[in-house]
C-alpha cells in the first residue's frame, strides 16, 4: 500500500483556504482603491459642498470664540427709528452723533452708511457732517460697487466729495455670498490694480493704529501674487478670508443711536474704542444670513464688519483647507475604517466605524479653533459609512456563493437538503417538490398571519411595493379612505391617496414618489388631511434578503384627540395663570396700598375697583365652569318648550335692558315649540345671546327674539341693532377669549359666552349661524329638531 505524505494531505486542505484568503485580500484591495479614489474625487471636486457648508455651520454654533471689548456698535435700531423719524435722516443728525462720539476720544470711527449722493443745494447739513468728520479726524467711510446706470456694469462709487475729502480713509463693504445665500467670507482688500481699498473693518483698525497680523490672513489672489495690474478694468480682490463669527447677532456691545444723541450713553463708553455706526433695524435691508444667525434671524452688515475687526484684533485665523489637505483629511478615516473591517469582527468593526464618524466630526469642529482650518468632511463621512456595508456586502456575497456551491455539491451527491420533511417518500424530485410545497404552505401561513396582524391594527396601515403602489391595506385604512370617497386602494399610488395629507407648518405633501428613491430608512412626521385631522404619518421600508427595498409600510395614526386635549390644556393653563390671577393680583395690590396707611378710610373708588375685580373673577370662573360643563357633562335631554326657555332667558336679561332703555320684543308661534333639550344649559345659552344683544345694542334700541317653525324643526333667532360685525370679526366670533368690542363700556365679558352657546347648540344637534353687517346690527340663529324628529348630524 502506498501512503500519501502528510504534507500533501495538509496542502490539499489548505489550498481552498489559501485561495479564499487571496480572494479576500484582492477584493479588499480593489474596494479600498475604489473607495479611496471616490473619496478623493468627491473631496477635490467639492461635490458635497452644500452639505459640507451646512455641517460646518452647525458645528460652528458649538464653538466659543473670544469677543474684543475694544469694539462698540452704535446701532440704528428700531428704537432710534421710532424716536428720530423715518430713514433717511438728515446729515446734520449724523454730524451731531459724530460730535458726541468724538467727545469720548475713540481710536477710530467707521461710518457704515452709504453717503454717495451730494446733499440738497444750499443745505448746510453736508458741510456740518464734513466738518464733524474732519474734526474727529479718524472717520472711515464706505465705498461700494453699484450699477448706477442700470446697464448691469458695476461702477466704483465713493462718498460725496465734500465728505470723502475729510475722511481719514475709505473702505469697501463687500461680502461674499455663497450659493446657499449665506455670508461666510470677505476679501480684505479690493481694487483696480492701481488703487486698493481695505475692508471697512480693516480700514478702521489701520486708522486707529491697531497692531495687525502680518501677513494679513486669507488666501492670496493669483493675479496679485504675480503682481499683475488690472489693465482691462477688471476689479481685483485679494486676501480672501473666512469670517470666524463669534456668535449670533447681538454678540458685540451695542448702544442705540438715539441714546448717544440724547446723552444717555456716557462719553467714556467710546474712550479708546473702535466705533462702528450702522443699521441693525429689521427694515433697513442691510442684513445677511450667516452661519451663526439662526434659521430666521439675519445679521446686520455692521455686525459682520465687527466680526472681521474682532478676528484681526485677536488674530483669529480661519481658512478653508486646501484641496490636498482636505483630501488627506477625508481619506485617513476611510483607510482606518477599511483596515478595521478587514482585521476585526463585524461588531467591533461597526463600533470602530461609528467611532471614526464621531472622531471625524469632532476634528471638523476642533480644527478651526486650533489650526484655523475649515475642513469639508462630507466625502470622508460618506466613505466611512460605505466601508462597512460594502465590505460586509462583499463578504455576504462570498458566503452565499459558498453555500450555493455546497448545496449544488450536495445535490450532485444526492444528499438530502436540510429543508426536507422527516417523512421521506418517492425520489429526490418528489422530496424537493414536497419541500417546496412545505415552504409555500409556510409562506401562505405567513401571509395569512401578516394579513390578520395588519387588520388587527387600530390605525390605518398600507403596504406598498418599491414603486409606491398599494399591495395591502387593513380595515382601518379602508374606513379612513372610504370617508374621503376613495373606495379602491389596491394598486393605487400612495402619492395619489395621500395628496391631501400635508406636513404641518409647510403645507407640502407628506409623501412624494421621489422620496422612495431617496429615502434609505424610516421617515415621516405630523401632518393634516383635508378635513384638518391631525395625523402622525410614518413610512418604514421593507427589505429583501439582499438589503434592497422591496416594500413600504405607511401608517396614519389619528392624533386629533391628543392635539385637541393639548389645546384644551393650554387654554386652561392660560386661563388659570393669567385671567384668573390678574384680578386677584389687582385686589391684593389695592389692599396693600390701603395697608400702607391704615388710618385713612378706604376711598369709595378703591371699594368699587375691588368689587369690579372680584366680579370679574367671579364672571371668569362662572363662564369657564359653564363652558367646561357644556363640553364634558352628560346632557339630560327631555321634552321642553322653547317658548318657555326663551321667556325665562328674556326675564333674566330684562333688568339690563331696562337700565339701557332697550325694548325686548319676543315673537312666539301659536303652538308649543317642543324639542328635546337640557333645560338649564339651553336657558343659559339663550340668556347669553339675548344678553349680548342688549349689551352691544344701541341705547333706546330694540332687541328682537323669535321662535318660528321651519321644515327642519324650530328656529330660534336673536337680532340686535348694534354696531354689527365685519367678516374678519365674524371669523373670530366663536374663538375662546375673543372680545370683538373691548373698548365699549358695556363689554364686561371674558370671551367665553359665544363659545358656550356654540357648544350647547352643537351638543343639541344644531348649528349656530350669524348674519351681520357693520352698522346694521347682528342676528344669531339656530335650529333644533322637533320632538320625534332625529337631530341633524
Amino acid at each position: 500500500m502506498q501512503t500519501v505524505p502528510s504534507d500533501t494531505t495538509s496542502s490539499q486542505f489548505q489550498e481552498p483556504g489559501r485561495r479564499r484568503l487571496q480572494t479576500r485580500w484582492l477584493e479588499w484591495s480593489l474596494l479600498s482603491a475604489l473607495l479611496l479614489a471616490l473619496v478623493v474625487f468627491l473631496s477635490a471636486s467639492r461635490t458635497f459642498e452644500h452639505i459640507d457648508l451646512a455641517l460646518t455651520d452647525q458645528l460652528s454654533r458649538l464653538q466659543t470664540r473670544p469677543v474684543s471689548d475694544d469694539i462698540v456698535i452704535v446701532a440704528i435700531d428700531d428704537k432710534s427709528l421710532a424716536e428720530v423719524g423715518r430713514w433717511p435722516w438728515r446729515r446734520a443728525t449724523h454730524a451731531a452723533l459724530l460730535q458726541k462720539i468724538s467727545a469720548g476720544q475713540p481710536r477710530a470711527v467707521g461710518l457704515d452708511l452709504i453717503l454717495v449722493e451730494p446733499d440738497a443745494p444750499r443745505s448746510p447739513d453736508e458741510a456740518l457732517l464734513a466738518q464733524a468728520i474732519g474734526d474727529t479726524g479718524k472717520v472711515v467711510l464706505p465705498m461700494v460697487l453699484q450699477d448706477r446706470l442700470g446697464t448691469g456694469q458695476l461702477l466704483r462709487t465713493e462718498p460725496a466729495q465734500a465728505l470723502g475729502a475729510h475722511a481719514a480713509a475709505l473702505g469697501h463693504i463687500h461680502l461674499e455670498i455663497d450659493a446657499d445665500g449665506i455670508v461666510r467670507s470677505t476679501f480684505l482688500r479690493e481694487g483696480d490694480g492701481e488703487r486698493w481699498w481695505d475692508h471697512l473693518g480693516l480700514a478702521v483698525l489701520r486708522v486707529g493704529g491697531a497692531t495687525l497680523p502680518e501677513p494679513l490672513p486669507g488666501q492670496r489672489a493669483p493675479a496679485r501674487k504675480a503682481g499683475l495690474p488690472a489693465t482691462d478694468g477688471t476689479w481685483l480682490r485679494d486676501h480672501w478670508a473666512q469670517i470666524p463669527f463669534v456668535g449670533p447677532p447681538g454678540s458685540f456691545r451695542q448702544v442705540p443711536y438715539v441714546d448717544v444723541l440724547k446723552d444717555k450713553v456716557p462719553a467714556d463708553t467710546f474712550t479708546g474704542k473702535y466705533v462702528l455706526v450702522g443699521a441693525t433695524a429689521a427694515g433697513m435691508g442691510d442684513a445677511y444670513a450667516t452661519p451663526r444667525s439662526g434659521e430666521a434671524e439675519l445679521m446686520p452688515g455692521v455686525e459682520i464688519a465687527a466680526n472681521v475687526m474682532n478676528a484681526l484684533l485677536l488674530d483669529l485665523r480661519l481658512e478653508r483647507a486646501s484641496t490636498w489637505q482636505n483630501a488627506l483629511f477625508c481619506a485617513l478615516p476611510v483607510l482606518l475604517a477599511l483596515l478595521a473591517v478587514l482585521s476585526l469582527q463585524p461588531t467591533a468593526s461597526l463600533l470602530v466605524s461609528a467611532g471614526l464618524l464621531i472622531a471625524t466630526t469632532a476634528l471638523t469642529w476642533f480644527a478651526p479653533l486650533v489650526l484655523g482650518l475649515q475642513f469639508a468632511p462630507a466625502a470622508g463621512l460618506l466613505g466611512v459609512l460605505l466601508a462597512y456595508p460594502l465590505w460586509i456586502w462583499r463578504r455576504l456575497r462570498a458566503a452565499m456563493g459558498y453555500l450555493l456551491e455546497e448545496f449544488q455539491r450536495m445535490e450532485t451527491r444526492r444528499d438530502l437538503p436540510t429543508m426536507l420533511p422527516l417523512e421521506r417518500s418517492g425520489d429526490v424530485l418528489d422530496r424537493h417538490i414536497q419541500a417546496l410545497q412545505d415552504a409555500t404552505a409556510q409562506l401562505r401561513n405567513l401571509h395569512r398571519f401578516v394579513s390578520d396582524t395588519l387588520n388587527s391594527l387600530p390605525d390605518a396601515t398600507l403596504i406598498a411595493d418599491a414603486d409606491g403602489k398599494v399591495l395591502m391595506a387593513n380595515q382601518a385604512a379602508y374606513r379612513y379612505f372610504d370617508q374621503r370617497g376613495r373606495h379602491r386602494l389596491r394598486g393605487q399610488p400612495l402619492a395619489d391617496l395621500l395628496r391631501d395629507v400635508r406636513r404641518v407648518g409647510t403645507r407640502m405633501p407628506v409623501f412624494d414618489s421621489d422620496q422612495l428613491q431617496q429615502a434609505s430608512g424610516p421617515w415621516g412626521g405630523e401632518a393634516q388631511d383635508a378635513q384638518e385631522r391631525d395625523l402622525l404619518v410614518r413610512f418604514v421600508p421593507g427589505f429583501n434578503t439582499e438589503g434592497l427595498t422591496t416594500s413600504w409600510i405607511a401608517s396614519l395614526v389619528d392624533i386629533t384627540p391628543i392635539r385637541e386635549t393639548e389645546r384644551q390644556r393650554d387654554v386652561a393653563l392660560r386661563f388659570i395663570s393669567h385671567d384668573m390671577r390678574s384680578p386677584q393680583a389687582s385686589i391684593l395690590a389695592l389692599l396693600e396700598v390701603q395697608r400702607l396707611d391704615p388710618e385713612r378710610p378706604m376711598p369709595p373708588q378703591t371699594l368699587e375697583r375691588i368689587e369690579r375685580h372680584a366680579r370679574r373673577t367671579l364672571d371668569l370662573a362662572e363662564e369657564f365652569v359653564q363652558l367646561a360643563r357644556a363640553e364634558s357633562s352628560a346632557y339630560r335631554l327631555e321634552p321642553t318648550d322653547l317658548i318657555d326657555l326663551l321667556d325665562e332667558a328674556v326675564d333674566e336679561v330684562w333688568p339690563q335692558a331696562q337700565a339701557r332703555g332697550i325694548r325686548i320684543v319676543a315673537e312666539r308661534p301659536p303652538e308649543p315649540a317642543l324639542c328635546r333639550a337640557d333645560r338649564g344649559l339651553l336657558i343659559r345659552a339663550l340668556a347669553n345671546l339675548v344678553g349680548n344683544a342688549v349689551k352691544y345694542g344701541a341705547e333706546g334700541s330694540e332687541v328682537h327674539c323669535a321662535v318660528s317653525a321651519v321644515p327642519q324643526g324650530w328656529r330660534v333667532s336673536v337680532t340686535d341693532q348694534g354696531p354689527g360685525l365685519t367678516q374678519a370679526q365674524q371669523r373670530e366670533l366663536f374663538q375662546q377669549f375673543a372680545r370683538l368690542h373691548p373698548d365699549r363700556p358695556a363689554s364686561r365679558g371674558v370671551g367665553l359666552g359665544l363659545v358656550f352657546v356654540r357648544t350647547v347648540v352643537e351638543r343639541h344637534g344644531g348649528q349656530i349661524e350669524v348674519a351681520s353687517q357693520p352698522g346694521k346690527g347682528t342676528t344669531f340663529r339656530f335650529t333644533l329638531a322637533k320632538v320625534g324628529t332625529p337631530p341633524a348630524v
